[in-house]
């Protein structure tokens, strides 16, 4: 399971996603609930898939 909450994280960093303490040039800004959304929401993605 580490490895499939590992990809999802990769999968959303890949998106450009990233908070504030580590966005850059380019990133989409999105505060921590939001990002465990989308780390959720790839993770879902993940597992039916």
């Amino acid at each position: 399971m580490a490895d499939k909450i590992e990809a999802a994280v990769n999968r959303v960093l890949d998106q450009g996603y990233r908070t504030q303490d580590i966005a850059g040039d380019g990133n989409s800004v999105v505060g921590t609930r939001e990002m465990g959304d989308l780390v959720v929401e790839a993770l879902v993605k993940i597992i039916v898939y």
